[in-house]
């Protein structure tokens, strides 16, 4: 063997995108897992925490979160906690039934995760909560069921019924928090149903602490539907990550055209984080498109879409599934995948988004 062959045979490809969570690991997300929130530990740089959700074949309706870690050099091995789930519903209250996962901050002056869920004491998550849990000495062994603490007795966000809002539901929040003039201002993104129908696009709520939010109207909305985008018409818009790029916020939604018929990860992009939001062509991360990796027999549908730089590469986590033999999504079942991004997509100015190839 010559010295490049050897030296080649010791350089690691990262796969274009494989299985990171399988359902058959544990009972508890044995139908699916969704929804990967990742953050750096905030005590070891070195480290990932991923927060992700789980739903078990033997009851359907109820979720629950689970955690797991991996090392920024291979954000494709990730280690779960034995002890899965550490966070769901506890039996009573407005959360008494299933708990999804939204989104999780990591809060320095508290050191503390901020764990945002949609939740209900019915069949589909209605509500908008937060729990709290410290970091830790380590960032990662502290996140256990006896520390994650429920902020309230109460949603932080219930759907608001009166006009213009008319809301039944309201759900899965992607939220941002920056500084401004030596303040914090929180932006929250989330899912509704109601007068418009069923998760009709997307709608913007604020606060100044994360935990008392004030819902916003957009009366730009082409639609009249007060999202902070025109939405495509007949699709459903359901789990969001909320990041930014250079000077470009970037939206990233699990959109399912033609009432769900093809779930498919969707962009939108504004330089601002509380208007001027546009949607990119709902094709242009559209998995088809993906060289070498798409097949209906594994990644027929892609949601719950997340983008992340990790080590100076950027990455797609997703849950997905193949075409189920019903053809009804609600059916499939679903993995964890990451998916490696090498092909540019502008966004605004010179900031750009990197998505698989």
């Amino acid at each position: 063997m010559t010295f490049l062959s050897l030296l080649a045979a010791l350089v690691v490809t990262p796969p274009a995108g494989q299985i990171i969570v399988d359902r058959a690991d544990g009972a508890w997300e044995s139908q699916q897992v969704q929804e990967p929130c990742i953050l750096p530990n905030p005590k070891d740089p070195s480290k990932l925490v991923m927060f992700y959700s789980g739903v078990p074949k033997s009851n359907r309706v109820v979720c629950a979160v689970g955690k797991a870690w991996a090392s920024v050099k291979d954000p494709f091995t990730w280690h779960q906690d034995r002890r899965n789930p550490v966070f769901g519903p506890i039996g009573k209250g407005w959360d008494a039934t299933t708990i999804r996962l939204d989104a999780v901050l990591y809060i320095p002056e508290e050191d503390a995760y901020y764990i945002y869920y949609s939740a209900t004491a019915g069949n589909i998550q209605d509500h908008i909560g937060l729990a709290i849990c410290p970091a830790g000495p380590d960032g990662y062994s502290s996140i256990t069921p006896v520390n994650i603490r429920r902020y309230s007795a109460a949603p932080v966000l219930s759907p608001e019924p009166t006009a213009p809002y008319s809301e039944e539901m309201a759900s899965q929040a992607a939220v941002w928090r920056e500084k401004k003039r030596g303040r914090w201002s929180w932006y929250m993104y989330y899912s509704y149903r109601g007068k418009d129908g069923t998760l009709p696009g997307i709608r913007l709520a604020t606060s100044s602490d994360g935990k008392t939010w004030t819902r916003h109207f957009n009366q730009n909305d082409p639609r009249g539907m007060g999202q902070i985008f025109a939405s495509t018409p007949d699709a459903y818009y359901e789990w969001h990550q909320v990041s930014k790029i250079g000077r470009t916020y970037v939206l990233s939604t699990e959109v399912g055209t033609d009432y769900g018929k093809r779930w498919r990860p969707v962009i939108a992009v504004s330089d601002r984080p509380d208007s001027g939001w546009k949607q990119l062509d709902v094709d242009t991360v559209l998995q088809t498109k993906w060289t070498g990796i798409y097949r209906d027999d594994a990644i027929y549908h892609v949601a719950t879409p997340a983008f992340y730089k990790i080590g100076g590469k950027w990455y797609l986590y997703t849950q997905a599934c193949p075409l189920p033999n019903n053809h009804n999504y609600i059916d499939g079942q679903w993995d964890l995948w990451c998916f490696t991004c090498s092909r540019r997509i502008p966004t605004l100015g010179r900031d750009a988004i990197y998505v698989p190839q």
